[in-house]
């Protein structure tokens, strides 16, 4: 919940009050170009995703108190989103500004992008290996506290895990006949 809070408001806000194009070329893995065909873009944009998401699990290893990095990560990333939505700064199309509305919300692959990877960081936030037990965060040093020989995921996090992988390359197909339907 805090996660879309966070991204609607970065897009309204980008939308109301940031100059368009501001982001665009700030994603080093979009590049604008067009891969060819539905199925190289496709491939493209999930491998993409993929790294992206293993970033997360990765920064899940590390927990302060009760939370895991990859949570903080997705707290930051969605607002940044948001505020690529509205100002326009996509990689391919026209530039313009993504209107906000709640139809535009199921009518593009973003949202799922971002509800695929909060579900991969869910099910992986036992992932841990570095943990801080009290505040305040910035003075406290990790400690080792796991192996990933001690890692595992119960059925229902397996669920989630497979779920977001498979939920992210609808997403990532999607997007992939979006931007075919535009460049080529």
């Amino acid at each position: 919940m805090i996660v879309a809070i966070l991204f609607t408001v970065a897009w309204v806000g980008g939308y109301s009050l940031l100059p368009q194009g501001l982001l665009r070329g700030a994603n080093p893995g979009a590049t604008g170009e067009y891969a060819g065909s539905v199925t190289r873009e496709f491939l493209s944009l999930f491998a993409w995703n993929v790294g992206v998401s293993l970033i997360a699990i990765g920064a899940n290893t590390f927990r302060s108190v009760n939370t895991p990095l990859g949570y903080v990560l997705q707290v930051i990333q969605a607002p940044r989103y948001g505020v690529v939505w509205g100002t326009g700064s996509l990689a391919l199309g026209s530039g313009a500004r993504i209107t906000p509305s709640l139809s535009v919300l199921v009518e593009r692959s973003g949202p799922m992008e971002l509800t695929a990877v909060i579900a991969i960081v869910v099910a992986t936030r036992g992932v841990m290996i570095w943990h801080q037990t009290s505040g305040p965060r910035w003075k406290e040093p990790f400690e080792r506290v796991q192996s990933p020989r001690d890692w595992s995921l119960t059925r229902r996090e397996w669920a989630l895990f497979v779920g977001g992988y498979a939920l992210l390359a609808v997403a990532n197909y999607r997007e992939a006949l979006d931007i075919a339907s535009v460049a080529g």
